[in-house]
C-alpha cells in the first residue's frame, strides 16, 4: 500500500476487541505493509487453501470497520501476493523421548500474539543447559528441565486464552487495559512484572558435574 503516513521502520496499529489491522514499514520507502488480525473460536480450515475465500472471509469480519481498514481490505482484494494463516500454539504432552529433547517453539510456542516466544525460548534453552550441566543423567535432566519450566510455558501460552495479550486483547475490558497503560507509559511509574513475565528464577550456571 501508499506509505501515506510517511513511516520509516515504524508501525501503526488499529485495535477492537478480538480484530486488529496494522501498517508498517520496514525501511525508509514508499511502501506499506498491512497487516489485518482476527479471532475465531475454531480455524477457518476451508479457506486455507483457497485465496478467494480467504479474501471474502477477512472481508466479511472487518467489514464497517473504520481507520484505514477498508483500504487495506481492497488493496488485499488486488494483492498477488497475499499471505493467509492461523496463529497457533504447540502444546506437547512431553518434552524429550530418549536422548532428544525439545525446547522454544518445538515443545511450547506461544504465538507471536503473546509477544513472549523468544523469551521462552532462551529460558528454556537456559533452563536445559543448566539442567543438563547439573545430572550427567539426561532422563533425570530433562524430567528436571520440563518440571520447571512446564508452569511458565503454560502462563505465557494463556495469555491468549484469557484475551489479555497486549498485542492482541479479544475482549473489550482488556483492550482498554492494555490501551490505558499505552496512554500512560511516559507518566506512570514503573509496574511490577506480569507473573507470566517474571515467574521462572533463573539458576546461576552450574558448573559441569
Amino acid at each position: 500500500m501508499p506509505n501515506t503516513f510517511g513511516l520509516s521502520h515504524e508501525l501503526t496499529l488499529w485495535n477492537a476487541p478480538g480484530k486488529a489491522a496494522a501498517l508498517y514499514a520496514v525501511g525508509d520507502n514508499d511502501e506499506l505493509h498491512a497487516f489485518l488480525n482476527f479471532h475465531q473460536p475454531d480455524p477457518p480450515f476451508d479457506a486455507l487453501r483457497n485465496p478467494d475465500a480467504q479474501r471474502d472471509l477477512v472481508a466479511t469480519v472487518f467489514a464497517g470497520a473504520g481507520w484505514e481498514v477498508p483500504a487495506m481490505v481492497n488493496a488485499m482484494r488486488e494483492a498477488d501476493d497475499l499471505f493467509f494463516d492461523t496463529a497457533g500454539q504447540i502444546r506437547m504432552p512431553r518434552w524429550s523421548s530418549g536422548r532428544v529433547a525439545l525446547v522454544g517453539d518445538a515443545a511450547y510456542a506461544p504465538s507471536f500474539l503473546t509477544g513472549q516466544g523468544s523469551s521462552l525460548a532462551l529460558a528454556g534453552a537456559y533452563m536445559l543447559a543448566h539442567a543438563l550441566a547439573t545430572d550427567r543423567d539426561h532422563t533425570a535432566a530433562f524430567a528436571a528441565y520440563e518440571r520447571d519450566v512446564r508452569e511458565f510455558a503454560d502462563m505465557n501460552q494463556a495469555l491468549v486464552d484469557n484475551g489479555a495479550a497486549t498485542l492482541f486483547p479479544t475482549t473489550a475490558q482488556a483492550l482498554e487495559q492494555r490501551d490505558t497503560m499505552l496512554r500512560a507509559l511516559v507518566t506512570m511509574p514503573s509496574t511490577p512484572p506480569r507473573p507470566a513475565h517474571s515467574a521462572l528464577t533463573l539458576p546461576d550456571l552450574a558448573p559441569p558435574p
